[in-house]
C-alpha cells in the first residue's frame, strides 16, 4: 500500500451531501461516524500515523472553536474509538526506537560494521522485502 494515496471518497461525498443540505446536518454526519465499524480507511490512517485525519479527531478535540457543537459523550466514544489505533501507533513507534536503540548499542560495543557487511545486510532486506 505504500505510495497510494488515500482517497476517502465516501466520506467526502457523504460530507458533501450533508453541507448541500445545511443545519445541523454536517454535524450529525460526523457523529454518524463515531457508531459505525471503522473502515478500512481507518486502517490506512493507522498505518500513515495520520489519524488526526479521522473525524474521531474533530469530536475529541476540545480546543477546535466548533467543539461546542459536540457534546462530552460524544467526544468520549470519539476518544476511546480513537485510543486503540494511537496505542497501535505508539507501539509500532517504541518497536522502532528499540531496534535503533540496540543497533546503536551494537556499535557502540562492536565498532561500526565493515562495508561488505553492510552491503550483504542491504541486499538481504531488499531481497526479503
Amino acid at each position: 500500500m505504500a505510495g497510494h494515496v488515500y482517497n476517502p471518497t465516501y466520506y467526502k461525498r457523504g460530507l458533501e451531501r450533508a453541507i448541500e443540505r445545511g443545519g445541523d446536518d454536517v454535524i450529525e454526519y460526523v457523529r454518524g461516524f463515531l457508531n459505525k465499524p471503522p473502515s478500512d480507511g481507518y486502517k490506512k490512517l493507522e498505518d500513515a500515523d495520520a489519524l488526526d485525519l479521522a473525524c474521531e479527531s474533530l469530536v475529541a478535540d476540545e480546543d477546535k472553536p466548533y467543539a461546542h457543537l459536540f457534546s462530552g459523550a460524544d467526544r468520549l466514544v470519539a476518544r476511546k474509538r480513537l485510543a486503540p489505533h494511537a496505542a497501535a501507533i505508539e507501539a509500532r513507534k517504541a518497536e522502532r526506537r528499540a531496534g535503533i536503540e540496540a543497533a546503536r548499542e551494537r556499535i557502540r560495543k562492536d565498532g561500526l560494521p565493515i562495508r561488505g557487511d553492510l552491503d550483504t545486510s542491504l541486499r538481504t532486506r531488499m531481497r526479503s522485502g
